[in-house]
């Protein structure tokens, strides 16, 4: 289950919004929220933007995703 909490602190830790994260990964924010609030959930390449673009670890990884 995604860890929102997790995913807002790493976003603030890097000085970045929401909007900012749904550009990362080239959806719309109400898109990113749905998948925030886990009406739809994120893909693969949507992961592994967030990987790259923030610095997760693949441990942040699985806590935040898949936690």
């Amino acid at each position: 289950m995604f860890q929102k909490n997790l995913f807002l602190a790493k976003l603030k830790e890097k000085s970045l919004t929401q909007e900012d994260a749904a550009k990362i990964i080239g959806v719309a924010s109400t898109t990113l929220y749905r998948k925030m609030i886990g009406h739809s959930d994120f893909t693969r390449n949507e992961i592994q933007l967030f990987r790259s673009e923030l610095g997760l670890t693949a441990a942040e990884v699985d806590n935040i995703f898949f936690g």
